[in-house]
């Protein structure tokens, strides 16, 4: 049994055999590390391992695994013991004795702290474990699937990043429109009691809450910086920062006249106001979904898809700013489940020219294309299932907005199995020839423009078939926005698509954006290098991706 199929595979469908074959790999990893964090994470995967081993087992009643399940279980006791886990190592060695096995130095493997051996000793037979199989980048023969960050890096999870102010007084002056948005989100959060507040914060919340005509100033003005705004004709990009910044804080009602606002500048230019355009994807990602409808969406998107046409021939900088934009707002869509865009006129459409942005030269370009494609395929059309069964065969599977939802009540292990399903669904629904011919386009393209990147990413960066590294980023966006930061690391350690280069290219994006983003303290910002940096050197377990590299150094330079 090859390694990669065993790891790939949910728990619950392996045999005894195969579960303590699992155990036994996470179990080797972890006498072979010298990280005790990544050590304590091996040992809890080899007791899940074990847990299942012996629950099944029952059933075939074999007793060499047994005897195989007894003797990691006095390992992995031993182990825990030499870190300073004696509770925990006393169990395993309950729960090897359960089994029969009484005789620890009988039953002990022969590992040792640092050895690479990868022979063991079962009951007294010496075997060889069955070979690891060679991934696409070439991952030595250890444990593959599992990647590591150091324990230093992103090692808690820590409340959202926000810009603070100066609280003013009743009636006071207010200094900017961020100001005013600070005053009116915190307004609008519902405190728990036991969350630890600035004794400036709470007492200035204590007093506004009481006092009705503070609040109601402070909406209103809200309300006249919106006003002036539609007022302005030249709206420059510090005028559409400013408002964009009350987005978050605004009702329903204010939000949509806005929203429409920004809508009508970009459909009545005749050139292409690129600071309402940015505007308009910030105001998408920071809105209340509630917000938002599904109309509001499928007309902006339409807007969008025209101009993107439209602007084919400008500057790749331009054709990137308007991709971007389609891809928050297709972002949005999927999170929220919006379904039914028209096949004909829009669906088809927009994913035939993003197919068509992959024959750029400009790799970023590439890389976002392919994003907005993949949100795009998290978004149904208009066809009846009788007319997708006539165009190709297939199964539907769970979109985006399903796992994205979960997040919010979060439970990383069922957020990555729903990865894992998701995968085999897209796998599945693939058809033979759409991956031929994708093959055959991508060696042509390969071969006449030389370029390195789309080399390497070929296979992360497909347009022909959903990939399940796009719903991992959705869900590492929600983590990083509501402060999840260690969250994030075990995601991006553990997600079925860790290795992919599509991924990587969008994990290092987001490092680089908290990297970069002074609303992060010190700490984590440079944490956020430093997980740049394990990414770039580390070459054993992230794979030596010369375009995961480049763009890592090209992050780096910006700082």
């Amino acid at each position: 049994m090859v390694f990669g199929s065993i790891a790939s595979s949910p728990l619950g469908s392996l045999n005894p055999q195969q579960a303590l074959q699992l155990a036994n790999l996470y179990l080797d990893n972890a006498y072979n590390t010298n990280d005790p964090a990544v050590t304590l994470v091996l040992c809890h995967d080899t007791e899940t391992s074990l847990s299942h081993a012996r629950k099944v087992v029952k059933h075939v009643k074999n007793p060499v695994i047994v005897e195989g399940i007894a003797v990691a279980y006095i390992d992995l006791g031993k182990l825990l013991e030499k870190h300073g886990h004696g509770a925990q190592a006393q169990t395993n060695y309950k729960k090897a004795e359960k089994l029969g096995t009484r005789d620890s130095a009988r039953a002990t493997r022969s590992r040792s702290i640092g050895n690479t051996s990868n022979t063991t000793s079962v009951a007294g037979n010496t075997r060889t474990p069955d070979p690891v199989d060679n991934s696409p980048v070439g991952q030595p023969q250890q444990l593959q699937n599992f990647i590591t960050i150091p324990a230093h890096i992103f090692s808690q999870n820590m409340r959202p990043p926000a810009i603070e102010f100066r609280l003013p007084e009743a009636d006071e002056r207010l200094n900017n429109t961020p100001q005013l948005a600070y005053c009116l989100s915190l307004l609008q959060i519902s405190w728990s009691t036991d969350e630890q507040l600035e004794p400036v914060v709470f007492n200035w919340l204590q007093t506004t809450e009481k006092d009705t005509n503070e609040q109601e100033r402070l909406r209103i003005m809200a309300t006249e910086v919106i006003r002036v705004f539609k007022r302005d004709e030249l709206k420059d990009g510090k005028a559409v920062a400013e408002v964009v910044s009350l987005a978050p804080v605004l009702n329903k009602d204010a939000f949509q006249g806005l929203l429409g606002d920004f809508y009508s500048g970009i459909d009545n230019s005749g050139l292409l106001n690129f600071h309402q355009l940015e505007g308009l994807a910030q105001l998408i990602q920071g809105v209340d979904p509630g917000h938002l409808s599904a109309d509001d969406l499928v007309k902006i998107l339409r807007l969008l898809s025209n101009r993107l046409k439209d602007t084919h021939q400008q500057s790749t900088q331009h054709m990137h700013q308007l991709t971007l934009a389609v891809s928050h707002v297709l972002d949005a869509m999927a999170d929220t489940g919006v379904n039914g865009l028209d096949r004909e006129t829009l669906h088809e459409p927009l994913s035939n020219y993003l197919k068509e942005l992959k024959g750029s030269s400009d790799p970023y370009l590439v890389y976002q294309a392919a994003y907005a494609y993949q949100a795009l395929l998290c978004i149904p059309d208009n066809e009846t299932p009788w007319q997708a069964a006539m165009r190709r065969t297939g199964k539907v599977i769970q979109g985006v907005s399903g796992l994205v939802s979960a997040v919010k009540g979060f439970d990383l292990n069922k957020f990555i199995e729903g990865l894992n399903d998701i995968q085999k669904g897209f796998d599945r629904v693939a058809m033979v020839a759409e991956v031929v011919k994708s093959a055959y386009d991508d060696v042509s393209t390969l071969a006449k423009s030389g370029q390195g990147f789309l080399e390497s990413l070929k296979e992360g960066l497909c347009f022909d078939r959903k990939r399940d590294w796009y719903s991992a980023l959705r869900g590492a966006d929600v983590m990083i926005r509501d402060g999840e930061l260690a969250t994030f690391k075990e995601l991006v350690c553990k997600a079925p698509c860790r290795r992919d280069p599509a991924f990587q290219w969008g994990v290092c994006q987001r490092l680089g954006d908290i990297a970069t983003d002074p609303v992060w303290d010190t700490d984590t910002r440079r944490d956020a290098v430093a997980f740049l940096g394990e990414i770039y050197r580390n070459d054993e377990v992230w794979g030596q991706l010369p375009s995961v590299k480049q763009w890592i150094l090209n992050i780096l330079m910006q700082l």
